[in-house]
């Protein structure tokens, strides 16, 4: 499949995806306190993107049932949102899409249940992938390369002393939710595809506080760490520019 570099209009019809989405996190957000349950959450986020009138791009994607994917602590990516009540300290990622006219948005946030405060090392561990991931969307700039964004995001994973989730990477996106190129977390500077203003790419930053070996659970979609450590996700969605990353979300 070829990248696509998106027109004009494209991208402004991507950016107000991008802004249902933001919308569905400020709700999540505010919402993500101890004793409530991600089942909770997904309703959450699937009221403001329909009452904006969006559709959920997750739901029903190869099968996916929910609006959102939901982490807890170990849980590593597609977690599906379920009854359990959310404790003191727990570490949440947050993955969530939008559709709008046809076209996707993407990203994902993580928060410590009840504030920073009540688990230090977590924050530090969140704060850490989420400076991996500006620093990968720094690194998005036209005439750069794929490698550029990986080796930008490995510095800073492997400064902070965490493991990279090979496996699970960053991608394009815009007709679909998983379009070319796919976008390492980890890579060498100049190599890759080279990076053009107009392409629309997610940059998504999938880390191990232990080792990065993983294994899905038997619902057939949750992955989590197989040491049992905890694992972090965020991810901005936005469109190549001369200078990095434009956010959409």
């Amino acid at each position: 499949m070829a990248i696509l570099v998106k027109t004009a209009a494209e991208l402004e019809i991507m950016r107000h995806s991008g802004k249902i989405l933001q919308a569905a996190q400020t709700a999540m957000k505010k919402a993500l306190v101890p004793g409530i349950s991600l089942k909770e959450i997904n309703t959450i986020a699937e009221d403001v993107i329909r009452t904006a009138g969006g559709k959920p791009g997750f739901l029903g994607f190869h099968g996916f049932p929910a609006t959102i994917c939901g982490m807890i602590n170990s849980e590593v990516v597609h977690g599906i949102p379920d009854d359990r009540k959310l404790k003191k300290g727990d570490l949440v990622s947050v993955d969530c899409g939008v559709i709008w006219k046809n076209l996707f948005s993407d990203a994902a946030f993580s928060v410590i249940i009840g504030g920073e405060e009540t688990h230090p090392e977590r924050a530090k561990f969140s704060k850490t992938v989420r400076s991996a991931l500006l620093s990968g969307c720094d690194a998005a700039r036209a005439g750069n390369h794929i490698g550029d964004i990986g080796h930008a995001i490995e510095t800073v994973v492997r400064r902070g002393g965490y493991s990279i989730c090979k496996e699970y990477t960053g991608h394009g996106l815009g007709y679909e939710m998983h379009e070319e190129p796919y976008i390492f977390n980890y890579g060498r500077p100049g190599h890759g595809a080279k990076l053009r203003a107009g392409m629309t790419i997610a940059i998504e930053p999938i880390i191990a506080a232990g080792r990065p070996t993983c294994k899905i659970l038997k619902d057939g979609w949750t992955v989590v760490t197989a040491d049992g450590h905890d694992s972090c996700q965020w991810e901005h969605c936005g469109v190549v520019t001369e200078t990095g990353l434009e956010i959409f979300a």
